[in-house]
């Protein structure tokens, strides 16, 4: 019964299998199982890297300014992306701003010690020539006092002009008092670094230089009078020749101030200049003889000679501290030209 279906055991027995209704297949359960790798070959493309886009030209750019495809930065252009930092280099301490309009020094460079060495130059300057100012309108109030004040004229100015005018001895003496009182003043405006000896130094030589202009200005006030009686008319003498001074001084400050050209070469031969004229007039005194106006004009070129050089220490040498010294100096090589002047202008109107 090889052929015959397939029996069906029973608790009985063995009997013909009978055909029953399909029953629904369940599914069968499986483990889960890790899926295979994925070789090489059965990889899917993935999606290109988006490359960094660079920056774009603003809206409205000219053509020339756009950048082409051609100039992109390609994958194998970029550089590799460095594993360490480079250390922070020392930030620099800034660099102080130009100062702007600043006489004497060019735009392109500073130097905070040149900038510091104009500063105290201008001060010296303006001081020097202050003082200078106030010298000058002590040396006039002085003399207006001592010719008009009855006190002073009885005291002071009579005496002087009578002992001075009294022959050449007694205005050797004079000179020689005046010539000393000079240099201790000059010493002490010049040489001391006490302020107070600079100041005391300067007011006892515009002091000197009033009571030594007494001789000359009684002479001023004799020719004077001798012309308005002659019916000459007011000379001017006194007048003329301040501003005739003023003049000659403005002119050669100026000269000094625009050029910029430094006349300390003058000083050997002023010094020179200046014992030789000294000397001429040592010798006046001793043997008698008179000057005369050649010996004048050349005592207002020595003067003048002086300014500038006086002028140009004040614009570029003296030390920025003595102004007090540089105003002396300068009102007595005024005070000097203003002497010869007088003479000379007194000639003239004679």
């Amino acid at each position: 019964m090889s052929n015959d279906p397939k029996q069906q055991k029973t608790i009985m027995a063995w009997g013909p299998q009978v055909p029953q209704a399909p029953q629904p297949q369940q599914p069968q359960q499986q483990w889960p199982q890790a899926p295979a790798p994925v070789q090489p070959w059965q990889q899917t493309p993935t999606a290109q890297p988006q490359w960094p886009q660079q920056p774009q030209p603003p809206v409205g750019a000219p053509p020339w300014q756009q950048q082409q495809p051609w100039q992109q930065q390609q994958p194998w252009q970029q550089q590799p992306q460095q594993q360490w930092q480079q250390p922070a280099m020392p930030q620099m301490p800034a660099m102080p701003a130009m100062p702007m309009n600043v006489p004497g020094v060019p735009s392109n460079s500073y130097r905070p010690e040149a900038t510091e060495g104009v500063s105290s130059r201008l001060r010296f300057i303006r001081l020097t020539y202050l003082h200078l100012f106030g010298a000058i309108l002590l040396f006039v109030g002085l003399e207006y006092l001592l010719l008009t004040n009855a006190f002073l004229v009885e005291k002071v100015t009579i005496p002087v002009v009578t002992f001075g005018l009294k022959d050449r001895a007694h205005w050797g003496i004079v000179l020689a008092i005046f010539t000393c009182t000079s240099i201790l003043t000059h010493w002490l405006a010049q040489h001391t670094h006490s302020k107070p000896l600079h100041y005391i130094g300067l007011v006892l030589y515009v002091i000197a230089e009033a009571v030594i202009f007494l001789p000359l200005m009684a002479i001023v006030l004799i020719v004077s009078a001798d012309i308005v009686a002659k019916g000459g008319g007011e000379p001017h003498i006194l007048r003329d020749s301040a501003l005739i001074t003023l003049g000659v001084f403005g002119a050669l400050t100026a000269t000094v101030l625009f050029t910029k050209k430094d006349f300390s070469f003058l000083r050997t031969g002023l010094m020179v200049a200046g014992a030789a004229a000294m000397g001429l007039i040592v010798l006046s005194l001793v043997f008698g003889f008179n000057l005369g106006i050649v010996f004048a004009v050349g005592m207002v070129l020595l003067a003048a000679g002086q300014i500038l050089y006086e002028t140009s220490q004040v614009m570029a040498h003296a030390d920025p501290e003595e102004y007090v010294g540089a105003a002396l100096s300068l009102f007595s090589s005024i005070a000097l030209l203003f002497w010869y002047v007088i003479q000379i202008v007194m000639k003239m109107r004679e």
